[in-house]
């Protein structure tokens, strides 16, 4: 008999090979939606896993972040198998997230509209027949010789397999007589997948699904066509240099060539800085404001400093102007329910005073900027003065810079706005992408930890009330942007791996939703070859969050 600590706390001995569905049937009732995976010592299962271990058990629900995690690995997989079925020679690849839905597209054979209703009808019908999601343990020397015969995945499944510790299990998943490798855990079943549709859109369709707190309800879908080219920008660039897959990126690493990809990936950066820069000069006329606005570790303030350089270089003078310092006094700043300050709302900023001091800008006077001193959680002023003057540019940059309030008092045609994100275009493999939201929150974890002397822990029980605030106040403003710039770079993840691994090691088991975030981060970096910063220039967007930047003092 196997002793397990149970979610409450309590321990109770099961026999083994106990499977985690049979001791969740016991918890079901605690939550208010299904069961979604399990968690046995700190990792991610599939409900049908079976214990053969003392240790402690714990459940995901699906009307949750990470439920609705497997939720979408699940609809992937029945529409690979719907797919299979009715359509063999077209092969599905999983590009991106937009909003509640999944973007794909089909790279082999691409369906047209009718073909795509037949697929969801397909789909739908799978789902009804409640078929089973199985899991099942793989052999090793298996699973090699299975990616070796598969021509479309093959070649990266077997990279992720020889990165893979030799003592970790590897599971395959099968539905309707298809397996496939899901680098995390599946549904045990189709039948709470129902509410999803396809939409045709840009070069394949997206699979929309339900948010986070209701899996049974399916929101409207609205289109975000300009942050999709964004992606399929850095998609397509990535593809084009050879390194799209972290498979790849490992190889060119083994290889020691990894120092091309890196001064690729930043002369592409910069290049673009410089295009804005030159669109901005040929418009000096009108242009007044550059605003620079972005979700938490995006970037906003390297790209900041970056396009001013060039700005400079085309004979501007720019003026950078951080939002941060117009934060209201800390015990004006709005609270949440518990009586915590919300730093994510747009009216943490004194919107009234930010757009006075606009004004009062565009019509040529001297403005004496705020210092917003974090310790005291009080504005400052230390005597800085700015005024407009012949070629002046002000170069804006805050979480909220794109909220029309925000500058309100501004003609639109006297400002450029910028949203800035980390869209990666690294995938582990067709089926299975890394999420934008785990390399911001990498990143911050790193920043936090060598700047602001948070640990691991405090960035990961931050991060739900940052994006939280994201999804309510940043990401709605997205589409008032007239340019997308992405700042995630192809090779960050190996980077970024070395500085985060000893950060997330250090979460302790008693915080028990932190340490499940931790384990499947530290997963996901495993099966990244570690990269050495020391071939990354001193001006580079990452620098922000390791250290060493050439805007250190700006930072």
């Amino acid at each position: 008999m196997l002793q397990i600590i149970l979610p409450d706390g309590k321990k109770k001995k099961y026999p083994e090979g106990t499977s985690l569905a049979e001791i969740g049937r016991a918890f079901e009732k605690n939550f208010d939606s299904p069961l979604a995976v399990g968690i046995f010592n700190g990792l991610e299962y599939s409900l049908h896993f079976k214990i053969t271990e003392d240790g402690s058990v714990d459940f995901i629900p699906l009307n949750s972040v990470e439920g609705m995690r497997a939720f979408v690995r699940s609809i992937t997989f029945v529409c690979v198998v719907a797919m299979q079925e009715l359509f063999p020679e077209t092969k599905v690849e999983v590009c991106n997230s937009l909003g509640s839905a999944l973007y794909c597209t089909m790279p082999q054979n691409p369906l047209n509209h009718e073909q795509l209703k037949q697929l969801e009808a397909k789909m739908q019908s799978i789902i009804a027949e409640k078929q089973p999601i199985v899991t099942f343990p793989v052999d090793r020397r298996d699973a090699i010789e299975h990616a070796k015969r598969d021509p479309y995945l093959g070649g990266d499944v077997l990279a992720m397999i020889q990165m893979a510790p030799e003592s970790e299990t590897l599971y395959a998943y099968e539905l309707c007589g298809i397996r496939e490798p899901f680098f995390g855990p599946l549904l045990t079943s189709t039948e709470y997948l129902s509410a999803f549709e396809i939409i045709p859109f840009e070069k394949g369709f997206v699979i929309n699904y339900p948010e986070t707190n209701n899996y049974r309800e399916l929101p409207p879908w609205d289109t975000v066509r300009r942050i999709n080219r964004a992606y399929e920008e850095a998609e397509d660039w990535s593809a084009m240099v050879g390194c799209n897959t972290i498979a790849k990126l490992n190889r060119f690493i083994r290889e020691g060539t990894a120092d091309k990809i890196i001064r690729m990936a930043e002369a592409l950066q910069e290049k673009k800085f410089a295009s804005i820069a030159d669109y901005i000069a040929n418009h000096r006329d009108r242009i007044k404001f550059v605003l620079i606005a972005g979700p938490s570790s995006s970037g906003k303030t390297s790209s900041n400093q970056r396009l001013c350089v060039q700005l400079e270089v085309n004979g501007l003078h720019p003026l950078p102007i951080s939002m941060d310092n117009y934060y209201v006094n800390r015990e004006d700043t709005p609270k949440n329910p518990d009586g915590t300050y919300d730093f994510e709302r747009v009216d943490v900023i004194d919107i009234a005073l930010f757009n006075e001091h606009l004004q009062r800008l565009l019509r040529g006077e001297t403005v004496q900027l705020p210092y917003y001193n974090f310790m005291t959680g009080r504005r400052e002023y230390r005597g800085q003065q700015i005024r407009m003057k012949e070629n002046s540019i002000f170069v804006i940059e805050g979480i909220h810079a794109l909220n029309r309030k925000v500058t309100e008092s501004v003609p639109n045609e006297n400002k450029l706005k910028i949203f800035v994100s980390a869209l990666t275009p690294m995938s582990l493999d067709a089926l299975n992408r890394i999420h934008t939201t785990d390399l911001r929150m990498l990143r911050r974890m790193v920043r936090d930890s060598r700047f602001r002397s948070h640990d691991a822990l405090a960035t990961i029980r931050m991060w739900p009330s940052v994006r939280n605030g994201e999804e309510k106040y940043i990401f709605p403003c997205q589409e008032e942007a007239d340019i997308f710039f992405n700042t995630s770079l192809i090779y960050e993840p190996a980077i970024l791996r070395k500085f985060a691994v000893p950060l997330l090691k250090t979460v302790p088991k008693e915080e028990k939703e932190a340490y499940y975030t931790a384990c499947r981060l530290l997963r996901l970096l495993q099966l990244i070859e570690p990269l050495d910063e020391e071939a990354i220039p001193n001006n580079s967007i990452l620098k922000e969050f390791i250290g060493g930047s050439a805007f250190a003092k700006e930072l």
